[in-house]
């Protein structure tokens, strides 16, 4: 009886039940995607030899499965709340408890098991974009991937856990819960916010603050690039607390002060429906305007997160071809033991690839500090930073294998630098003694063919260094292809390393351009992967819960639009009215992330162009575009179900 019953509830409240169905299946979708990621060929031949990578999958999952569980326990005690009515009348009318909640959990389960399906077919297409997106983060090339039983199995476990913990959620809730409460819970006093031009006031600091903190932060972060990384962390750390603060601050305030100064009005509110719809603004959104304010911040932060992930990985791509000019590179110190000298490492390398080319050169030094004095890197603290340098013709020699323009001194020397805030720093009185000359200052540049410890290399003529020691031998190889075993030919360039505590640890001289393209490629990947299903699942879960707080008050705003239409309004009126009541509702909170998505577009777009990745910033701020994109089309996609629901239990013809 209770599965015809069951059966038959939900087919009458379909409508209802229709944003608990469109987040489960899309929660479920993005789960079996995720877990079909995690387990793919492709990945797990990363995670092998990558701990990192490993590591943030297990994390991955283990986040994925305590937001699904908060979601979907969020939305199932909703729709207990939505039919409270319906339960008080079953008790009055003599079921039990126990049958109640059989009848719910079996209702919960008929849905759960069509979301699952449906879900899992929506998710094999999701999986095939997510690798889509994967091969191009990891750069492999795309091919049809095949789903694994593991993922499906991990979805299922996963969908039956969170249902059996809703169930105890409802089964709490309905061993409580009286039944006056159930038919009468519905019928409370909503009032309106006191002093209205207080809370505006309130509203307009917020905003001030929240535009404060957006530049703190933006100036933070110019500092610490252009300052060498001593600006105020704790600042930058403030700016973001504080800016969460304001933008919780600000949707209370708006949210206490708009409605009330616009019912005094009397223009505005003699305009056709708009007393009512006012009115039934006004005591919902001051009863949820914490509410508002805590989905905002979560829809702030899913913007912001989703930004600065692909930031990680634009500069990554950036910064690769200029900290790696070569394929593979070394700097052996003189005063050191080699574990692997040239000739050693050239015959291992040859045995996974072709080396096509291969240069060698001289780093010297002075064994002082004097260039070093006229950079913060000086001083107490930086004892034993001696200043680096290469000469004229090995400096061109590197530059012409790379086809970059050679350099004439004409006896000067030139400052050798890969970070971006150098440029600002002032050598313009600085003169080198060598050797009986004298050497001017001629400039710095960032286009570094080598690839050093140091914060920077002097270039000086051939002449200078002659009367220098000699501190470091370099090496750079050029090879025929970068398909080859990266991860096992450093394995076999690396040695045991035991530092003068007992630590023992694998290091190696040289740096490996395809091993440092996959470990970032790897590490960027999850962090993007888990920064988008964060920010998606942040998104679905503000958008499910306005929307179940939205048909949570069908049952109220029936009876008002019943006494709207007696009035003479006409349904085209009555649907307006609607319309502008559900979409200021869901509008509040999702106004300001989408405002935020423009500062935090321009200071991503910022950091690329100080760090010297001007090409790339526009990439950057495309991808904020699409970002504010994809969540509105969340957002319609929600509002219009929601809207259709409430349109046709409220309006009348």
């Amino acid at each position: 009886m209770f599965a015809k019953l069951a059966l038959r509830n939900v087919k009458r409240q379909i409508g209802n039940y229709l944003i608990y169905f469109i987040t489960v299946s899309l929660t479920v979708a993005l789960m079996f995607a995720i877990n079909n990621v995690i387990f793919s060929p492709q990945l797990q031949e990363y995670a092998v030899n990558i701990p990192e990578l490993r590591n943030g999958l297990l994390t991955l999952t283990v986040l994925l499965s305590l937001i699904v569980a908060l979601v979907l326990g969020y939305a199932t005690s909703f729709m207990l709340k939505l039919r409270k009515r319906e339960f008080g009348t079953y008790l009055t009318l003599g079921m039990t408890r126990k049958n109640i909640l059989c009848l719910f959990i079996l209702e919960s389960l008929i849905l759960a098991v069509a979301s699952l399906l449906v879900g899992i077919v929506l998710g094999a297409f999701v999986y095939q974009g997510l690798m889509a997106l994967l091969s191009r983060l990891m750069e492999f090339a795309f091919v049809f991937s095949s789903y694994s039983v593991s993922g499906l199995l991990i979805t299922i476990a996963l969908i039956i856990l969170v249902f059996m913990l809703a169930s105890l959620t409802s089964a709490f809730y309905l061993q409580r819960v009286r039944i006056y409460q159930l038919i009468h819970g519905d019928k409370k006093v909503e009032s309106g916010a006191r002093h209205p031009l207080l809370w505006l006031i309130v509203t307009i600091i917020s905003l001030c603050m929240i535009v404060l903190c957006c530049l703190v932060f933006y100036k933070e972060v110019e500092a610490t690039i252009l300052s060498y990384g001593e600006a105020s962390e704790g600042l930058m750390f403030l700016s973001l607390l504080a800016l969460a603060m304001a933008v919780v601050v600000f949707h209370i305030a708006l949210s206490r002060s708009v409605v009330s100064l616009l019912l005094k009005n009397k223009k505005f509110t003699n305009r056709g429906c708009n007393t009512f719809t006012l009115r039934q603004l006004s005591g919902r959104m001051n009863a949820n305007s914490l509410l508002a304010g805590a989905l905002s911040f979560l829809l702030s932060f899913a913007v912001i997160g989703s930004n600065i992930s692909f930031v990680q990985k634009v500069s990554d791509q950036a910064s690769l071809e200029k900290s790696y000019p070569f394929d593979i590179s070394a700097n052996l110190d003189v005063d050191t033991d080699i574990a692997i000298d040239f000739p050693e490492a050239k015959q291992i390398i040859s045995e996974y690839t072709h080396i096509e080319r291969e240069f060698y050169y001289d780093i010297y030094t002075t064994r002082q500090s004097y260039l070093y004095g006229f950079t913060p890197w000086s001083g107490e603290g930086y004892n034993g930073l001696w200043d680096f340098f290469i000469s004229e013709s090995d400096f061109n020699l590197l530059n012409q294998a790379l086809g970059w323009d050679t350099v004439d001194l004409h006896g000067r020397f030139l400052i050798l630098t890969d970070m971006q805030q150098m440029m600002n720093m002032d050598f313009s009185t600085a003169e080198l003694n060598v050797g009986g000359r004298s050497y001017a200052y001629g400039g710095t540049s960032t286009d570094m063919p080598l690839n050093t410890y140091t914060y920077f290399v002097a270039v000086v003529p051939d002449e200078a260094v002659q009367h220098m020691h000699v501190q470091l031998h370099g090496v750079a190889f050029d090879l025929q292809e970068n398909g080859y075993d990266a991860q096992n030919l450093r394995k076999d360039l690396s040695y045991t390393y035991s530092s003068p505590s007992g630590f023992r640890f694998e290091n190696t001289d040289y740096q490996i351009k395809e091993y440092a393209r996959l470990s970032r490629n790897s590490n960027s990947a999850v962090f993007v992967l888990g920064a988008l299903y964060l920010s998606v699942v942040f998104v679905f879960m503000s958008m499910a819960i306005l929307a179940l707080k939205t048909l949570s008050s069908l049952s109220e705003d029936k009876p008002r639009y019943n006494i709207l239409f007696r009035l003479g309004a006409t349904e085209r009126e009555q649907s307006k009215t609607l319309f502008w009541q559900s979409f200021a509702f869901f509008f509040l909170p999702f106004a300001l992330p989408m405002l935020l998505s423009i500062p935090s577009g321009i200071i991503c777009s910022h950091i690329m162009q100080l760090n010297g990745f001007t090409p790339q910033s526009g990439e950057v701020a495309w991808i904020a575009v699409w970002i504010a994109v994809v969540i509105s089309m969340i957002y319609l996609l929600y509002f219009t179900a929601t809207y259709r629901i409430a349109r046709r239990n409220v309006i009348y013809s």
